[in-house]
């Protein structure tokens, strides 16, 4: 869900977004999925991307940028600036533009660039049945140099101005301070015809690839590049017409440029991400030269059905859409099952829906214009199944049924599989979460407080059936640092939502891996389910564990045809190549993952030979060295499982302590042990949601987007200096610099032995890479509640001061470790407000007030060896298929 115009929930306040990249804001898809753990709810992980505070998911959905307060416009008359970007009196243009998604147009647009350099433009957006419209000014000095923007949106005005060397951006009835730098270019997401200002400042005489900054309106300073690449004639409104390509080096994608003989932009493309601008009368420009033979392609015009009514078991008839290839026959159906409207994914139905399939689009129970009640979960398996077997039967079905989805959209797969219908061909859940005791609303035992209650907050308040972003303005607005200190944590949605809510209240009162979850409980329903399917994720997918555990046990039952892709991403089913911190993996980590579903649906669905089954089934990216690992089964056949033990001179509190980690078996000479306090009335902070004062929210929240990003690492390196170096509660193990590199791909797994003075407690343990200038980055987590020590069904309390054997999942990564950089593994008690306190007490975490301070002990001696299993690969051969 990154790269071109991908949306960050945190931004609909504040107006912040980019076209490309992890960092960006708008993505079109077509398709509308809250993926609620997306980047800061990736538990054990700091923030993968930019204005990290509130975002706690990102959300396929196309906005108009949001604010909730008009702000006054500067002056008529704009004074000259004092820093001189480049200049705007350099072209003179005007037209019209689409923004094609999926070969579907989504957003036009009328600009107009006058003479004396300044600029016009007014945008529409439409999509699913919705309507937002949005405009533009740039004022110009006497010289041609911006002084001035003004931004017009649904809900409030944006203006940028330049005051000396500086800009300064007002919205939201506060104002933010960026430095200018002279020369700068400007770029915004709905001005496709401002890409050419970066074309007339490329110097045509020296060529090559040039850097330059790019003001991207109205908040984002930083630095892109342009290259020249060719100049190719095309035939276009009856005339031969001679273009220039260029490749736009924008953060985190790349986009081929066209222009005309007197630079006018023409054309944007984005092929691996399926969307382009194009000028008006210029769409020849889109066209391949050469198509895949062996890809299904765009050849039907499209009949939609609106609110089909498709029944259920118990008589409740589900609403569906659906999109039909506009010519007499039986073709495979694609179904997707989604409780954030279905209306959002029209853009997605299309482009199947010409390329020969069905696509059917379903609202969930409950869920916006289908009837029943909704209860997150439980209802998916067998309405999954009927749905599947009603659309098999239709008139326009070849009796072949394939789904797809992210997140959700995924988890309903599964759910559905397990039920094992008879005409469910192929899935393609991607990112999507394994049982939900594992993942999400609990983690082995311990409640993810925080992604739980903001989730239910989305749901109940239908904010992604709002276009416009107002509900989920508000939504981002909430304190939940604050609001989930509350105790007891089952009255949170009392806090939150400001009503009781069943399935929140369900969720809590059943700690225990019981019926009650058994009930949707997948994993040990997949025996039987020997389908091919196309598993999808990224190191940095908040609910990554699903990729792991799902492939692993279809792996078990040795099911056939599963294929598995992670990438260096987050909670998204398509490429990307920033991360954290704006860290660039590079143009291997870019990947056209919809090319990729399609071949899949053609091979499965269509039956067209193209030669997938001939193509390793494994590919795996490995961060550090940005390149790709490809085999036929995961973990890697070369992997070689290497423990890296704990060890200190019984001082490990804290990153100044004296633990270190090292592949060498603990020695006599070292201490046995560890120990730290864990309160609960001063829990261990997670540092997703680490603040570095009390008034470090207010400040970040009027950030622009790049200050955030020096927020983003700023605040990371605080964590680090202020929680990891003064905290006690924190146990701290690094190895030593690297002298080789270290490559590790694959499942992680950890083995603690620990004892405690209360009856119940929580383990948490993190796997952080820190690189030569002292960055920290974490890569994985695992937790456990104590008291499933032995079984995640019949908790036993523990018995004071006993040393306990515990086995901690750590998820999965790829990573090489370079020479100079080291690793590191925290133990703590809490990752506070991530998930709720154990309260030490034994009673119950989430239903209680009381609570007790608890003495902790980790061991790490002969006989209680304390340790981390890395996925090694010695002489990784990338890039070898």
């Amino acid at each position: 869900m990154g790269g071109f115009f991908s949306l960050n929930l945190n931004m609909f306040s504040k107006c912040k977004y980019i076209w490309g990249g992890e960092i960006s804001l708008f993505k079109f898809n077509g398709s509308i999925k809250i993926f609620f753990r997306e980047i800061l709810v990736m538990k054990g992980s700091t923030i993968n991307s930019v204005s990290e505070k509130k975002v706690l998911t990102k959300f396929i959905l196309v906005l108009i940028l949001i604010f909730l307060f008009n702000i006054p416009a500067f002056s008529d008359n704009p004074v000259d600036s004092s820093i001189k970007a480049f200049p705007m009196n350099v072209l003179r243009d005007s037209g019209s533009f689409t923004l094609y998604v999926n070969e579907t147009p989504l957003i036009t647009g009328q600009f107009n660039w006058h003479d004396g350099g300044g600029y016009t433009g007014e945008y529409t957006l439409k999509m699913a049945g919705q309507e937002v419209s949005s405009s533009m000014e740039i004022k110009v000095d006497s010289a041609g140099y911006w002084n001035s923007i003004i931004m017009q949106t649904p809900q409030g005005e944006v203006t940028v101005q330049i005051q000396g060397d500086s800009v300064i951006v007002n919205a939201m009835g506060s104002s933010a301070t960026m430095a200018m730098k002279p020369g700068t270019v400007l770029f915004e997401n709905y001005s496709p015809a401002l890409m050419s200002h970066a074309v007339l400042a490329y110097d045509q005489d020296l060529g090559g690839k040039q850097t330059f900054p790019l003001f991207i309106v109205p908040s984002i300073i930083m630095d892109a590049s342009l290259e020249r690449l060719e100049t190719v004639q095309k035939q276009v409104s009856g005339k031969l017409q001679e273009f220039t390509k260029y490749r736009y080096g924008l953060p985190g994608v790349d986009v081929t440029l066209w222009v005309d003989a007197d630079k006018r932009f023409c054309l944007g493309d984005v092929p691996a991400q399926h969307a382009a601008y194009v000028r008006d009368g210029y769409e020849l420009l889109m066209v391949s030269e050469e198509a895949d033979s062996l890809l299904s392609q765009p050849k039907y015009g499209v009949v939609i059905d609106t609110n089909v009514s498709v029944p259920m078991r118990d008589g409740i008839k589900l609403a569906t859409d659906i999109y039909r290839p506009d010519t007499a026959g039986q073709f495979p159906v694609i179904l997707v099952r989604t409780p954030y409207k279905k209306e959002m994914d029209e853009i997605k139905a299309m482009f199947f829906a010409r390329r020969g399939y069905v696509y059917a689009v379903q609202d969930c129970r409950g869920r916006f214009s289908s009837p029943g009640e909704w209860v997150p979960f439980f209802d998916e398996p067998k309405d999954g199944y009927d749905a599947i077997e009603w659309l098999a039967v239709q008139p326009w079905s070849n009796g072949k049924v394939g789904m797809i989805g992210a997140s959700y959209l995924g988890w309903v797969q599964w759910w559905a599989a397990g039920e094992n219908p008879p005409h469910l061909t192929t899935i393609i859940p991607n990112v999507a979460p394994p049982d939900p005791y594992y993942n999400i609303p609990y983690e082995y035992g311990a409640f993810f407080t925080l992604g739980a209650i903001w989730w239910a907050d989305i749901l109940e308040s239908e904010a992604t059936g709002d276009l416009s972003g107002s509900i989920m303005s508000k939504i981002n607005k909430r304190d939940y640092v604050a609001l989930l200190k509350h105790l007891p944590v089952v009255e949170l949605d009392s806090v939150v939502l400001e009503k009781k809510n069943k399935y929140w209240r369900d969720w809590i009162a059943h700690p225990d891996l019981d019926e009650y979850w058994n009930r949707v409980c997948f994993l040990n329903r997949l025996e039987n389910v020997n389908i091919p399917v196309y598993h999808q994720s990224g190191w940095y997918d908040g609910d990554g564990i699903g990729s792991k555990l799902n492939y692993l046990t279809m792996k078990k039952f040795g099911h056939a045809n599963q294929k598995l892709v992670l990438g260096p991403w987050g909670h998204s089913d398509e490429a990307t190549r920033r991360g954290r911190h704006d860290t660039d993996f590079g143009p291997k980590a870019i990947v056209d993952m919809q090319r990729s579903y399609l071949r899949w649906m053609d091979r499965w669905l269509l039956g067209i030979d193209n030669g997938i089954e001939k193509e390793p089934l494994v590919s795996v990216f490995v961060m550090g060295s940005n390149d790709w690992l490809y085999g036929n089964t995961y973990p890697l056949p070369e992997t070689e499982f290497t423990r890296y033990y704990l060890a200190s001179r019984g001082s490990a509190n804290s990153s100044l302590g004296d633990g270190w980690l090292s592949a060498e078996t603990p020695a006599d000479s070292v201490a046995a042990s560890d120990h730290y306090t864990y309160d609960p009335a001063d829990p261990t902070p997670d540092p997703n949601v680490f603040f570095d004062s009390d008034n470090d929210g207010e400040e970040k929240a009027d950030s622009t987007e790049s200050e955030a990003i020096e927020v983003a690492i700023a605040r990371a390196r605080a964590y680090y200096a202020k929680v990891d170096s003064e905290r006690k509660d924190i146990l701290v193990y690094d190895t030593p610099p690297m002298a080789e590199p270290l490559t590790f791909v694959g499942p992680i797994e950890a083995v603690l032995y620990a004892a405690s003075s209360a009856k119940d407690t929580d383990w948490f343990m993190k796997l952080s890479k820190i690189d030569s200038s002292g960055m920290i980055f974490p890569l994985t987590h695992g937790v456990i509640r104590a008291r499933y020590h032995n079984s995640m069904t019949k908790p036993e309390l523990l018995e004071p001061g006993k040393i306990y054997e515990y086995h901690l999942d750590m998820w999965q990564t790829g990573l090489t470790v370079m020479p100079g950089e080291k690793l590191r593994v925290e133990v703590a008690s809490a990752s506070f407000p991530m998930f709720s306190r154990n309260l030490n007490t034994g009673g119950h975490n989430e239903m209680e007030t009381e609570f007790i301070a608890a003495e902790q002990t980790i061991y790490h001696d002969r006989e209680h060896p304390s340790h981390i299993i890395l996925p090694v690969i010695k002489n990784p051969g990338f890039g070898s298929k």
